[in-house]
Formats: C-alpha cells, sequence, structure tokens
C-alpha cells in the first residue's frame, strides 16, 4: 500500500509505517510510550496566540531508521532523496525529508510525542520542535509513507503531484507516469 489516496486509518493506537521499498510494519503507542525518552518544551504560534506545552515521545528519525528505509544503494546519499508523508487518522497529510530529520544533516529534532501536557495519546502526534507555527504537527498520527524522489518521477515532485505513492522503488526498472495505474 503505497499510494497518497486516503484509506482507513490503522486500528486505533497503531501507526502505519509503509512506502515504496519498505516492508510495512505497524507501531504500537504502547511500545512508543515504553520509549519515550525525550521531554520537550515547545511553543509555537497558531492563528490566535502563542501556545506553550511539554511533549514527551521518542525521536521520528530513531523509529523510521529501525524498518528499512527506501534507499536505492547504487546512489551515494541516496537518503537526502526520501521523503516522509506523515497522514493523521483525518487525512491531514505533512511532508517531510528524511534528511531535515536526520542528525547527521537538517537535525530537526521532530518526535513522535506520546505524551502532550502529561497527557496520554491514544495516537501519537507528530511535533516539529523547531517550527515557529504549529502547521507541520500531525495530531492523531495514522500513517508514515515513505517515499524515494529519483530522476524518473523528480518531475512530478517538482510539479506537486499529489500521486508520488504511485512512483517505482528505486532499482525496480519500472517507470510510470504519476496517476496511472498498473
Amino acid at each position: 500500500m503505497t499510494s497518497l489516496e486516503q484509506h482507513p486509518p490503522p486500528p486505533a493506537g497503531r501507526v502505519l509505517v509503509t512506502g515504496t521499498g519498505c516492508a510495512s510494519r505497524l507501531l504500537d503507542i504502547g511500545d512508543l510510550r515504553a520509549r519515550s525518552q525525550v521531554r520537550l518544551d515547545v511553543e509555537y504560534v497558531t492563528r490566535r496566540k502563542r501556545e506553550r506545552h511539554e511533549v514527551h515521545g521518542v525521536h521520528l528519525y530513531d523509529v523510521l531508521r529501525e524498518g528499512p528505509l527506501p534507499l536505492d544503494p547504487r546512489h551515494k546519499m541516496s537518503g537526502l532523496t526520501v521523503v516522509v508523508v506523515a497522514v493523521a487518522e483525518d487525512g491531514f497529510r505533512v511532508v517531510l525529508s528524511l534528511a531535515e530529520i536526520d542528525p547527521e544533516f537538517g537535525h530537526c529534532a521532530a518526535l513522535l510525542a506520546t505524551r502532550y501536557n502529561g497527557e496520554l495519546l491514544p495516537r501519537p502526534t507528530l511535533v516539529m520542535p523547531s517550527d515557529l507555527r504549529a502547521s507541520r504537527y500531525v495530531r492523531g498520527l495514522a500513517e508514515l509513507r515513505l517515499f524515494s524522489v529519483n530522476a524518473s518521477n523528480a518531475a512530478a515532485v517538482a510539479a506537486g503531484s499529489s500521486r508520488i505513492g504511485e512512483w517505482p522503488a528505486p532499482g525496480s526498472g519500472t517507470t510510470r507516469a504519476p496517476g496511472t495505474v498498473r
């Protein structure tokens, strides 16, 4: 399942990690809570006011690197071409680059928060602590989809295609125009 089309979210308390060239896996909120070692005070501006919150969670990059990433071994630094689409249970989506959350590159401390102001969350919230606005916070996170941008799909990315999930995996030898069906 690698399309960006909206479909039912995984069961409550779970986050699906999937994408092109990755084996799908489910993250359990209980497991994430047990691993939550990071505590951050985040401050951001909403349309109405400035807010400050205390969050606890696990770094997104640490969770993603545990599973196979859609890396192309034929290319040096292929991790710089991986995008992460975070999808909320209501269909809200945010796109990040793997490089921006990688401690060796962008070092954004993106966090899968399991506790917000002391309250346990039923699903994690993706927190972007370095953002001045909360627009890229994904509450009720249901899926993390990973895709590699390569020569065959770069034009679609530049054009803002919403069908990136249908691009071929690196090294698959197949090319399809975005939006076409097998």
